[in-house]
């Protein structure tokens, strides 16, 4: 009798222990995904050459100008706007959501960014980010990024 209780309740916690329980390729994304922002708030976009493929055709969707084509171009980019920029921070939320699938994987969560500018100025945004991860060579690497923010209250199409 003692047998089926301790097994009854421990085949009630699989699900839950699955539930719990990310896989390597789910943790490795993850942690690709956070070091790619934290090279972001640390204004290294070099750094993130380890993170994103070196594809000259992938396309990464980011909020001004919207489009950029190809790593090099996405970096060299980046760096110029990094320039004016004295601290930036980008801190994902805990609602990072990961699939895996194959060599491929997607994941998408919400965040917030800081910005102070070397004029003085500062911003605060808060939006969503989309990443598609394909494992090359064994090794993770951002493939597409979608980074956007809401439509401000106001300007919302009318129906």
């Amino acid at each position: 009798m003692r047998f089926q209780w301790v097994a009854l309740i421990l085949f009630s916690l699989v699900p839950i222990q699955s539930v719990f329980a990310a896989t390597k390729d789910e943790r490795d994304v993850r942690a690709t995904i956070q070091k790619a922002m934290e090279n972001w708030s640390a204004l290294d976009a070099s750094a993130n050459a380890a993170y994103y493929t070196s594809s000259d055709r992938a396309v990464f969707f980011d909020f001004t100008p919207m489009e950029y084509v190809g790593w090099d171009n996405y970096r060299s980019e980046i760096e110029k706007a990094q320039e004016a920029i004295r601290h930036f921070q980008i801190v994902l939320n805990d609602d990072l959501t990961v699939k895996v699938v194959g060599r491929v994987a997607w994941a998408y969560c919400t965040w917030k960014m800081d910005f102070d500018y070397k004029d003085g100025t500062q911003r605060h945004l808060e939006g969503r980010l989309t990443e598609v991860l394909e494992k090359q060579n064994g090794i993770w690497k951002i493939v597409h990024e979608h980074a956007s923010v809401p439509t401000p209250p106001g300007l919302e199409a009318e129906p």
